[in-house]
């Protein structure tokens, strides 16, 4: 009867963790245009390097924003190696253009970012995550908050420290 039981048991197991569908960690494989010049920036550039992407639309008004948090981090971070990327969904550089003039953004703006979407899982905009210096997952944020700019800087001074 203990053996029935056993085999039931790890049968259960294995069929079971057949099941369980674990999702993947996005790998930070990047290599998009930087809006206003002729270069490509590519993840692999920045190896050694935490990066902070933030996923974005040029019509998401909620990614507009976020784009004072983004520019916070960048002005206090990338002088201790901290790279700050936003992607933008976009095709069309002129109008990611329009909205880092508007907006003053200091920050490495990408664009053309479409299959980003798939290649990190992204859920809605902005969609933002923070890598470690060997590019692994460390955070991801959904969504606007005001409290974005405090967020990041206290996830980058974990890394940092």
């Amino acid at each position: 009867m203990k053996f029935k039981t056993l085999l039931f048991v790890l049968f259960a197991t294995v069929l079971l963790g057949a099941c369980v569908n674990i999702p993947e960690t996005p790998k930070l494989n990047i290599s998009l245009p930087v809006a206003g010049t002729e270069e490509v920036w590519t993840a692999a550039d920045h190896a050694g390097q935490p990066i902070l992407v933030a996923v974005m639309a040029s019509y998401c008004g909620w990614c507009k924003r976020s784009l004072s948090a983004l520019e916070t981090a960048n002005a206090e971070f990338k002088d201790k190696g901290v790279e700050v990327v936003g992607i933008y969904v976009d095709n069309d550089e002129d109008v990611i253009l329009d909205i880092m003039d508007q907006y003053d953004l200091q920050s490495t703006i990408l664009y053309q970012g479409g299959q980003i979407v798939q290649d990190l899982m992204v859920s809605g905009f902005p969609h933002i995550m923070l890598f470690d210096k060997d590019h692994n997952l460390v955070r991801i944020w959904s969504g606007y908050s005001d409290t974005l700019a405090e967020q990041y800087r206290q996830e980058i001074n974990k890394l940092l420290n």
